[in-house]
């Protein structure tokens, strides 16, 4: 019987602590795919049942551009509502439910993985990979 209590404590503790690392951000659109010249919408969905992720919280949000060719390191485009870069394409929004990076006139060069990042314990993010195609001889502009 000690046994059985033993384990049931063990199973338990398990689930508590599992509970409480669940996933709070993802991504709406883990592959978004666009042509060059179009709009892309990154988009962060937050768990709804946690409203500590509401306008008003203490929590922050970033939007990172992964290094790839053109940079060396990861680049952080985005701190809440605010662009940390200058660049007019870009655009971005948080709502109580979600946070999304919009890029717009969307360049080969803007191919990649983005991560929008929130500062929980432990931190928590969502991965989004921009496809960009080339547009092709037939498209109109």
């Amino acid at each position: 019987m000690i046994n059985f209590f033993y384990n049931n404590r063990i199973l338990i503790f398990l689930f508590l602590t599992l509970g409480e690392n669940k996933t709070i951000i993802e991504a709406l659109h883990p592959n978004v795919t666009v042509t060059s010249g179009q709009k892309a919408i990154l988009t962060c969905i937050f768990d709804t049942t946690n409203h500590d992720l509401s306008l008003l919280s203490s929590h922050q949000l970033i939007w990172i551009r992964q290094s790839h060719a053109s940079y060396d390191a990861d680049l952080i485009l985005a701190h809440n509502q605010d662009l940390l870069i200058s660049d007019s394409r870009l655009n971005v929004q948080r709502t109580d439910i979600d946070y999304s990076l919009t890029i717009t006139d969307v360049t080969i060069d803007d191919d990649g993985i983005y991560t929008c990042e929130i500062n929980t314990q432990p931190q928590q993010k969502a991965i989004i990979h921009l496809y960009v195609q080339g547009k092709s001889f037939f498209d109109s502009n």
